[in-house]
């Protein structure tokens, strides 16, 4: 007897699968994600950018200490004696001034008479300034604490005034800026022993 072929219906034809899209809950889920992830990066830039700014800061703010020091250590180290009464070095805790051949704003190498002064500002902030002959007072460091200038002889022995009593020196050896017994700033003296003119040989 011969086989015949059986043909399916069309309706009888496998299953097709119909792709789906999300669900209302796989939705919420991902939305819940995508805004927690979204709320760590902001607040993971905004941590990182104050920091960024507080280091930059710290830097700024150590860059210009520097300066300030290096200001000091400048005409502090050019100072040369002088035995002219109105030009010689002299220094209390208040303030010094003397003839340097480094000043910070008048042409190097020419002398000129600088003041290094210590004044008190409204409130209890102590201004450190700076003049040059009759130049305008530049206020180059505010602080809070006592401030002191001390002056070194050739023995290293130091001193809250210039000259001290007896010494035959006419420039100290060193001169620092102390706050409340802590040392600021600290400059050697790069001066001869004697001056070139002096009052006596003037008249």
């Amino acid at each position: 007897m011969p086989v015949r072929a059986v043909r399916r219906p069309a309706s009888a034809a496998l299953p097709v699968r119909r792709a789906h899209g999300l669900t209302l809950v796989e939705l919420l889920v991902t939305l819940v994600l995508v805004s927690m992830l979204g709320t760590l990066l902001v607040q993971s830039i905004g941590f990182f950018a104050a920091r960024y700014e507080t280091v930059q800061r710290v830097a700024r703010d150590a860059a210009r200490a520097g300066l300030r020091q290096q200001w000091f250590a400048a005409s502090v180290h050019g100072l040369v004696p002088e035995g002219v009464e109105a030009r010689r070095f002299e220094g209390t805790p208040t303030g010094f001034q003397g003839t340097t051949l480094a000043p910070l704003e008048a042409a190097a190498g020419m002398p000129v008479t600088v003041r290094w002064s210590i004044a008190a500002e409204a409130g209890s902030a102590l201004v450190v300034g700076y003049a040059e002959d009759r130049g305008p007072r530049r206020s180059v460091l505010v602080q809070e604490a006592p401030l002191a200038f001390w002056y070194a002889d050739a023995n290293g022995a130091w001193h809250d005034r210039w000259p001290p009593p007896g010494s035959p020196e006419w420039t100290p050896s060193q001169v620092r800026l102390a706050a409340g017994g802590r040392t600021l700033w600290l400059a050697a003296v790069d001066a001869a022993p004697l001056p070139r003119i002096t009052q006596r040989g003037l008249r």
